[in-house]
């Protein structure tokens, strides 16, 4: 009879265990959701060029210089994760009423890490977004990704020196640009239409 008793407890005791092990396999292969970084939440996410930065002056601000204006991205708690530098350009020349150029560019700079926030030195990468002034008109928006941010830049106003759009005069362009966090499982890297090069 105890011999019975011993078996059949031993039986029970081999089905829970079985049962526990199944529970913990199936838990473990559920997909993870795909969410955006999970600790990063930024402070403000629209600027408004010129006027969302700080002139430069000649000085780095964050990643960029020199005679621009450069926005900070910051976290809720302040934290800056990324900068907007308005603006870059190329093929600039100076005529009697002011000056002009033939490409104008936003250049950005992002987070790489967003768990690392803590740590001493916080890694970032650039990225620039650039428009011909031949195709540049009010409405026209383009993006690219640093690091864990995506950049959305949009022509809000812009005044060219000839119908043909040859160029555009430099006090005249406006840009609004947005900023969110990239989603984890988005690979990252330059959207079509976004430039690497360098800071000015």
């Amino acid at each position: 009879m105890k011999f019975l008793l011993s078996s059949f407890l031993a039986l029970l005791a081999t089905i829970a265990a079985t049962q526990s092990s199944t529970k913990e396999g199936a838990a473990d292969s559920r997909p993870l959701p795909q969410t955006a970084h999970s600790t990063l939440r930024l402070e403000t996410t629209t600027f408004e060029f010129p006027g969302s930065g700080k002139r430069n002056n000649n000085a780095t601000i964050g990643d960029f210089c020199c005679t621009g204006e450069t926005a900070a991205v910051r976290t809720a708690q302040g934290t800056p994760v990324g900068f907007i530098y308005f603006y870059d350009f190329s093929g600039g020349i100076n005529l009697k009423p002011g000056s002009a150029a033939d490409q104008f560019g936003v250049l950005v700079s992002g987070v790489s890490d967003p768990e690392r926030l803590t740590a001493g030195r916080i890694s970032r990468e650039k990225s620039s977004i650039k428009f011909s002034a031949s195709e540049m008109k009010p409405g026209l928006t383009r993006q690219t990704i640093a690091g864990a941010l995506q950049f959305t830049v949009t022509i809000r106003d812009v005044e060219f020196i000839d119908e043909a759009h040859t160029r555009f005069w430099m006090d005249s362009i406006k840009v609004g640009v947005d900023v969110q966090v990239v989603p984890v499982t988005q690979s990252v890297g330059p959207l079509p239409g976004a430039s690497t090069s360098g800071s000015r």
